[in-house]
Formats: structure tokens, sequence, C-alpha cells
């Protein structure tokens, strides 16, 4: 009972830890933010930061492995995937916390971020689609380096604009454009 109780505890100080590092990046630059800001909003001690994580950096690098394995899970959960299924999963994740992804999408210093999220969905397109192609590897990584890039590049452009379109228009057009987008624009 003790170590469960502390489960919970460990869990709510490192959840405090993660709002405080986002609610930060939401206001100023990565570079910028400190282990005593973080502690300071999150109401811990700097040593109670330590027992957590070991640099600011460490609280992003779970995020995107937390990142990576959603959008793995995401393309491994069906045998074939389905196109549409896997957007609407891009959404929720996106509709987590939207101001957050907005702000890695807006401002030019979260760019390293943005490049770790391409990175994560063509290693994730990769290892769960790969091994059901009949496609060379590398054949099929340039396929991956296309798509995972234009998916990015589309929740990018979008997040950054002020487009009059919604996350559901956009998400339409998305799929249509991984299976149409040269004939579309072609005419």
């Amino acid at each position: 009972m003790a170590k469960n109780k502390l489960d919970r505890r460990v869990v709510k100080t490192k959840s405090s830890i993660r709002k405080a590092f986002c609610q930060l990046i939401k206001q100023k630059e990565f570079s910028s933010i400190t282990i005593t800001e973080i502690a300071g909003l999150a109401d811990i001690d700097r040593k109670t930061f330590y027992l957590h994580y070991s640099t600011v950096e460490d609280i992003l690098r779970e995020m995107e492995n937390e990142l990576a394995e959603k959008v793995s899970w995401l393309l491994e959960k069906n045998e074939r995937i389905n196109i549409s299924t896997f957007f609407k999963g891009l959404n929720d994740i996106l509709t987590e916390d939207m101001e957050l992804y907005r702000r890695f999408a807006e401002a030019t210093s979260y760019s390293f971020f943005l490049k770790r999220c391409k990175n994560i969905l063509k290693a994730s397109i990769i290892r769960s689609l790969y091994p059901k192609s009949n496609l060379p590897l590398a054949s099929f990584q340039v396929y991956a380096e296309y798509i995972s890039s234009g998916i990015i590049s589309i929740y990018t452009d979008w997040l950054s604009s002020n487009r009059p379109m919604t996350l559901d228009e956009l998400t339409e057009i998305a799929e249509d454009a991984v299976y149409h987008g040269w004939e579309k624009i072609m005419g």
C-alpha cells in the first residue's frame, strides 16, 4: 500500500513538472527555460525535480518518446492500416494540447522538435509497414520519407497559419493528398 501511495506521488509530481514545462514552452524559447522556473511553477524544489529528471531536455525527450509510442500504436494496431483511422489518431494527439503543438509549429526555435516528429513518424512507418511491403528497403525508405515529411508539413503549416479551415477539413484534404496529391494539383 505504501508503494502504491508513493507511485501516485511520483506520477503527480512528474505531471506537475510536465505541466509547468509545457506552460513555459508556450511562453518562451526552449533554450531559455530553466529548472528553477519549472520547479517554481510546479511548486516543488529543485531537488525534487532532480529526482525525476536530470535536465530540461529530459522532459522533452520523454514527451518525444511518448509521442513515438502513440504514433507507433496508430500504425501497428491494425493488420492493414486505414489512413482515415490513422489521421483521426493524429488529430486526437493534436487536440490533447493544440496550443502546445501550435507553439512548436510557429516558433522556428522548435524546428528540431518538428524534425524529430517527422523522424518518429518515418521510423514508425518503416517499422510497422515495411515487413508487409514488397518494396526493396531503399525504395520503401524514400516513400516513408515523402509521406512523413508531407504529413508533418501539412499539420505544421495549418497550425502556424490563420487558414479558415477546421482540423477535420484539413484531415480530409491530407488523406486525399496522401492518395491523390499529384493528380489533384495537375488537374
